[in-house]
């Protein structure tokens, strides 16, 4: 059954099997307002909710792992961010509004992301032919700030939803988790292609830690299609395991690692490298900010590059150290320079640690955990 039932005394459609598509064409047509709510079939944890109104689509979402979710959609489309996302975000609509309220991002920005937020969302919607499907009529979003049409969403989108279509029955959403057998296995399926085989050891550190494709297209820079397309063949052969999306609760907080670099190349490989260590990171290429955002979100240790455009890295943590709030935050110079001087400079103004680019992961990592570990113990 595909008709829309509403009940003309509430307006409200009762939860029922049908295509998302036709229902939501049918109550944008209708020029209902509130919001449309889609379940996935195929992990009844997760739903979809589509806010609607005067025949527009004004924002699409995800109920749960939003978090996840805004990151990897952020790292896509405005990958220059330097505002925090909390691990227990719980509005991503109303996170995005309050970067715009605070001056963070313009009203162009926001509606660049928020369209593209939405968009995502209506591809997860489109991709399911048969869902349970439920209308309710609400208070609209405050403040309104998109206004799309169903046409003007999907017609960029058509070739994307087409393939997502095509690997729907192996990769349902890109919540979904993955769990591979047999590490050998899967590379041998990739035979003499050694750039595939470079791909799937590049992507074991994030399987291995049972992240959401999301979250893998976060940290790798790939796409959820890209890495969809790149693991349904081994799903087919049963060399992967699929898990339905779960909260992971951590009872250990990670320690938050604070990266000031205004490369973007420097950014990812530090993230990459400290998110298998263990650590959360933020990520900031604006260093004049640095100090607002931490008062905000205050992290456990600080790389700082020294090359920095508007201020560099001496006088950035000579600053630093002059606030009360930030002054026993272990500050460790991330840089280039490799000079006597340069170290002795950085041990001046109250950096723990020095260590040079290009480095060795292992290395950073183990610079990382042992100037946490004395900054915990009192050390100096």
């Amino acid at each position: 059954m595909t008709a829309i039932m509403i009940k003309n005394e509430e307006n409200s459609l009762k939860e029922m099997i049908a295509i998302p598509y036709k229902v939501l064409e049918g109550l944008l047509e209708k020029k209902t307002s509130g919001k449309l709510i889609i379940k996935d079939p195929n992990d009844i944890s997760l739903q979809w909710i589509v806010y609607l109104g005067d025949g527009k689509i004004h924002f699409a979402t995800s109920t749960r792992g939003k978090r996840e979710r805004i990151m990897y959609l952020l790292s896509q489309c405005y990958s220059k961010h330097n505002f925090y996302i909390p691990q227990d975000l719980e509005d991503d609509y109303q996170f995005i509004n309050h970067q715009w309220q605070h001056n963070h991002l313009d009203l162009s920005k926001v509606r660049t992301i928020l369209s593209y937020m939405t968009q995502e969302a209506i591809v997860r919607c489109l991709t399911l032919s048969r869902a349970k499907v439920q209308f309710e009529k609400i208070v609209g979003l405050n403040p309104l700030i998109l206004n799309l049409s169903l046409k003007a969403l999907i017609n960029p989108i058509k070739d994307q939803v087409r393939q997502w279509v095509q690997i729907r029955n192996e990769i349902s959403s890109p919540f979904i988790r993955l769990e591979i057998k047999n590490w050998q296995s899967a590379k041998t399926y990739f035979g003499s292609n050694i750039e595939k085989v470079d791909q799937l050891e590049s992507l074991k550190p994030y399987i291995d830690d049972h992240c959401t494709l999301y979250e893998v297209g976060n940290y790798s820079g790939k796409s959820v299609l890209e890495l969809g397309l790149f693991f349904q063949p081994l799903i087919t052969l049963n060399l992967v395991n699929i898990k339905p999306y779960q909260e992971v609760i951590n009872s250990e907080k990670k320690p938050i690692i604070a990266c000031i670099d205004d490369s973007q190349t420097i950014q990812r490989i530090v993230k990459m490298t400290l998110l298998t260590g263990g650590f959360d990171v933020i990520s900031i290429t604006e260093p004049a900010k640095a100090i607002s955002m931490f008062v905000r979100q205050k992290p456990d240790l600080i790389l700082m590059d020294i090359n920095m455009p508007e201020i560099d890295g001496y006088k950035l943590a000579y600053m630093m150290r002059q606030s009360l709030l930030l002054k026993d935050i272990p500050i460790v110079m991330l840089t280039g320079r490799d000079g006597v001087m340069d170290r002795v400079k950085a041990k001046m103004i109250g950096a723990v640690g020095y260590v040079c680019k290009p480095f060795n992961p292992q290395e950073l990592v183990q610079s990382v955990h042992n100037n946490l570990q004395k900054n915990n113990s009192g050390v100096n």
